[in-house]
Parts: C-alpha cells; structure tokens; sequence
C-alpha cells in the first residue's frame, strides 16, 4: 500500500505541475512551444503512474466504498 500511496502522492505533485504550467501558457496566449512541450511531458508522466497505479491495485478496482472503479 505505501507504493501506491507514494505514486498517488506524485500523481497528485504532477497534477498540479500541469495545472500550473496551464496556466503560465495562457498568460502567454499560447504561443510559447516550450511550455506547450512541457504540458505534453507531464501528461505523459501523469498517464504512465495511472498505469502503474492501476498495475499495482491488479484487478480488483474496489475501494471498500461499494462502487466499482474501473
């Protein structure tokens, strides 16, 4: 349980990165490319702790709160 609470923790870090960087990007109206890279960085790495995250809870996507997370 302690690695999964650790890559929900970092989820949680890069979540807000993005959010950040989104919107320092829309101060810039958009227009600076390396910012637009870094939003597609960080969404990769978010996507990629989904999956380990995911790998890690193996096929049982209850959470003892009655509903099923798939």
């Amino acid at each position: 349980m302690e690695q999964q609470e650790e890559l929900m923790d970092n989820i949680l870090n890069t979540d807000l990165e993005i959010i950040e960087t989104v919107r320092t990007l829309q101060e810039a109206n958009w227009m600076d490319e390396s910012l637009r890279n870094q939003v597609t960085d960080l969404l990769k790495i978010h996507d990629d702790m989904i999956t380990k995250l995911r790998s890690l809870q193996g096929d049982d996507h209850s959470c003892d709160c009655g509903h099923d997370h798939c």
